[in-house]
């Protein structure tokens, strides 16, 4: 079979083309480097509109009702994906008031076609349909204007484009009644709205593209940094970013607070280590909790953790004395009921011409000295001698 297509509808066919190279771009990511189930959404929604799209330029199937009613569903099915996949992102579900939201429209569509037909009528309830779920979308996820820049990014992209459905909307029924194309695809104008519909949808893809591959560079280096067991630092990244934190402390008081459990070696022998596991994870939660958003939090070794919080020796005694008093307090449930989980603390300040070894093995010989007294106790810095 033979396609006469008009020079217009070939060019306008260019934008089903790059929404179909999108929908590879994510399917790969997906498939290769990130299973998360965002990408495959996103890559559904840009196949979707790239099978919508290309059906209404061919203007297959024929009927012209059809070509209204099947192009519309398999747009809502795409933009239902592009908002599933964007929540997913953001550790978000639409659920089921999504897709009663495209039925809905679909089913006004679908009036507006069979029941009482009105062309302009079909445009304001698809476009307005289609921007109000996006908006929507846009809406749940304004927590990541205040993300790292490339969230923010997407964001507003998101939005902007959420807004072009109305935009456009509006600019093509403002138009003259003569100016109105007959066929989809037949006139220049109908190209460019299709082109400024894909360069929108395409910088979005691009920025998901670059916050996948952020996600994957960050995931990596949790994966490096982060103690597998608790989620606070190792060793190492705890090094790297107090020698950071020394190379730029000026005159800011630091604290380093060095945090070993007590008896914890009986615990393990007593109740396994499965249940030790779980006691270390819910002491690093606890240490987490009270130190605050400002420390540094470390795991640096078997029982072992560290805190480095900027306050003055005075504060950060409290700090310790609240842990203390926190942990004493908790109770286990895999544990006795009267056990009572205790730890020793070596306190000491951040000194001129400390380096990190200098620093940790101050804090340790106060760790010892603790140990040493009688354990669950906190030694200062001005009791090392």
């Amino acid at each position: 079979m033979t396609l006469n297509l008009s020079a217009t509808q070939v060019l306008t066919l260019g934008s089903p083309a790059i929404a179909l190279v999108i929908s590879g771009s994510f399917l790969c990511i997906w498939k290769f480097l990130d299973r998360r189930a965002y990408l495959a959404l996103l890559a559904g929604a840009f196949l979707l509109y790239a099978a919508g799209a290309a059906m209404q330029i061919l203007q297959w199937p024929q009927d012209r009702d059809l070509n209204v009613t099947i192009p519309a569903a398999i747009y809502l099915l795409s933009i239902a994906c592009m908002t599933e996949g964007l929540l997913r992102r953001y550790d978000q579900h639409a659920g089921y008031p999504l897709a009663l939201a495209c039925l809905a429209i679909w089913m006004a569509v679908a009036y507006f076609c069979y029941v009482a037909p009105d062309a302009d009528a079909r445009s304001y309830v698809l476009n307005f349909g289609i921007g109000a779920i996006l908006c929507t979308a846009a809406w749940r996820i304004r927590r990541a204007r205040r993300a790292s820049h490339i969230d923010k990014t997407v964001y507003w992209v998101f939005a902007l484009f959420a807004l072009s459905f109305f935009a456009r909307t509006l600019l093509t029924l403002a138009l003259p009644a003569y100016f109105v194309p007959q066929v989809f695809g037949s006139l220049a104008f109908w190209f460019i709205l299709q082109l400024t519909l894909v360069l929108t949808g395409l910088v979005l893809a691009l920025l998901l593209f670059a916050a996948s591959l952020a996600d994957m560079i960050t995931r990596l280096r949790d994966d490096r940094d982060l103690d597998g067991l608790t989620g606070l630092w190792n060793r190492r990244a705890l090094d790297e970013r107090l020698e950071t934190l020394i190379a730029r402390a000026r005159q800011r008081p630091y604290a380093l607070l060095l945090i070993d459990i007590d008896h914890f070696k009986s615990i393990n022998d007593r109740y396994g280590h499965a249940v030790g596991d779980h006691v270390l994870r819910v002491v690093s939660s606890l240490i987490r909790d009270c130190a605050g958003d400002d420390a540094l939090t470390g795991r640096v070794g078997g029982e072992e953790f560290a805190i480095v919080v900027p306050a003055e020796l005075s504060a950060a005694y409290l700090l310790a004395q609240r842990l203390s008093r926190v942990l004493a307090e908790t109770r286990i449930a895999e544990l006795d009921e009267n056990h009572v989980i205790t730890a020793s603390t070596g306190l000491t300040m951040l000194q001129p011409g400390d380096t990190v070894s200098l620093w940790m093995r101050r804090a340790d010989t106060l760790l010892y000295q603790a140990k040493r007294d009688g354990r669950n106790q906190v030694v200062l810095q001005s009791a090392a001698a």
